[in-house]
């Protein structure tokens, strides 16, 4: 487990560069064995794999997490969608394009998070 553990760690270094490890600092340092597990399963393991591109992983991870209300990841993953080649019109149009399914007031929040992300990386 540590190999996946350590891979993990390396790839998703290299989805979301500084950003990623801002975000995963506090994890790391007051829930270790959450930051393993998430590095370990998720990143040295599933995202690794060659089912689907990276462009596409980065697609279903922001739509899941804008369908469950969950805000507080989405910078990370929008990082990862832009250093994997979607580009910022792209990820407006992902959100337009769940703004029937999932609500107004959801895409209002994720464009929100869009803004604030792409202020913090330019």
């Amino acid at each position: 487990m540590s190999d996946n553990i350590n891979s993990g760690f390396n790839h998703f270094s290299n989805l979301s560069g500084d950003y990623g490890a801002k975000a995963l600092a506090p994890i790391k340092e007051h829930f270790p064995e959450l930051a393993e597990f998430i590095m370990g399963t998720a990143y040295g393991d599933i995202f690794q794999r060659h089912t689907i591109g990276n462009d596409w992983k980065e697609i279903a991870v922001i739509s899941s997490l804008i369908t469950m209300g969950q805000y507080d990841q989405l910078g990370v993953h929008y990082v990862m969608a832009l250093r994997v080649g979607i580009s910022v019109e792209q990820i407006k149009g992902i959100l337009l394009h769940l703004a029937p399914c999932v609500g107004a007031p959801r895409i209002i929040s994720a464009f929100n998070v869009l803004l604030a992300t792409l202020e913090e990386v330019q």
